[in-house]
């Protein structure tokens, strides 16, 4: 398998809460916020919602998260105030985090937000967090958080999200519907994309968003290759790790209740079936085209067993597009699963979707 970077690496960054909305010195004047709200959209699919921005009003580009539009379809797009509007998937990289939007045509007056360079964050420096907490409300208001940089320390493993090469770490606090929003350093301009995993705060026992933003210059070197049409490591399917904790905080989105999902997880540890479970297919995608079922759990794939995302990701990322997966699991009976027996094996060959 390929090393991966680790997510702490020299060029992460952390930012602390601030634990106000309140101004501090150094940030984005009121009226350059108000400039980058019109750029801000929530991305509306059919079991939920996110946040992404507009970084090519001309063409009608919108950037976001993959997992945002993972095993999603009826993709729309919602500025504020104004209608939705039918967005397309042009590309995607679940291995990234990343994918690329098009509406069209592009609305009058749709505003764009410019990137900055994220290695000139330095230590103290203030940046905004933008994004709709109140997912899948068309009426929900753009809102914007600020915090501070500081040096990163510790280590974070996800099973149930990639590793990145460059990160900036915060503790500003975030609802999943923020996810793919943008964090803009003093001068307005984007230096992260808000990523991060939903997990359990063992303190209150609630939910909460391990808050982490893709870096700028890693995410513009990437979208390109999206706008252009590129699937690469997304056959169109949303993962969660079988050995997961916080597997069933995943299920909101996915019509999947979560204490029946909670009791197949269990189930699946008690036989001793570790893999990754499908949360959901995307309509038309390469998975569904092979009849890759929700609930069912993927336990290799091309040979190459498989219990984490990253472990994944490792597989996907030599493969080319139009490559054949040979994907091996056991059906839960859960969620569109349900037809099939617990335990039974199954297979399937992906054909990666092509350019």
């Amino acid at each position: 398998m390929t090393a991966h970077v680790s997510l702490f690496a020299a060029s992460a960054l952390l930012i602390s809460t601030c634990g106000t909305t309140g101004a501090m010195a150094d940030e984005p004047s009121p009226g350059n916020r108000e400039q980058a709200k019109a750029a801000v959209v929530q991305v509306m699919n059919n079991s939920g919602a996110g946040s992404g921005f507009v970084y090519d009003a001309g063409s009608g580009l919108v950037a976001t998260t993959a997992r945002v539009v993972a095993g999603n379809s009826g993709l729309e797009v919602i500025a504020e105030g104004k209608l939705p509007i039918s967005a397309q998937l042009l590309g995607s990289d679940l291995c990234q985090d990343l994918a690329v939007l098009k509406v069209e045509p592009p609305p009058t007056g749709m505003k764009s937000l410019q990137f900055g360079d994220s290695d000139l964050l330095f230590n103290g420096d203030v940046v905004i967090s933008l994004g709709y907490p109140d997912a899948g409300d068309p009426q929900a208001k753009t809102v914007a958080v600020s915090g501070a940089a500081y040096e990163p320390v510790g280590d974070v493993a996800h099973l149930s999200g990639p590793d990145y090469p460059s990160l900036i770490h915060h503790s500003v606090q975030m609802k999943s519907g923020t996810l793919g929003g943008p964090v803009l350093n003093k001068d307005g301009e984007v230096v992260g994309i808000n990523t991060g995993v939903e997990v359990e705060d063992k303190s209150t026992g609630e939910a909460r968003i391990a808050a982490e933003a893709i870096s700028s210059n890693h995410a513009r070197s990437e979208l390109p290759d999206l706008a252009a049409g590129s699937m690469k490591n997304d056959p169109g399917w949303w993962l969660g790790a079988v050995s997961d904790q916080d597997l069933a905080l995943r299920s909101a989105t996915t019509g999947i209740d979560k204490s029946s999902l909670e009791k197949t997880q269990k189930r699946l540890q008690d036989e001793g079936t570790d893999g990754l479970f499908v949360l959901d297919v995307r309509n038309d995608s390469a998975a569904q085209k092979a009849k890759v079922q929700q609930g069912a759990v993927i336990t290799a794939v091309n040979g190459e067993a498989v219990s984490s995302f990253p472990e994944l990701c490792d597989v996907l990322e030599p493969a080319e597009p139009g490559a054949k997966l040979s994907v091996e699991g056991v059906h839960s009976g859960a969620g569109r699963d349900s037809g099939h027996r617990f335990g039974e094996p199954w297979t399937a060959d992906v054909v990666l979707a092509g350019r």
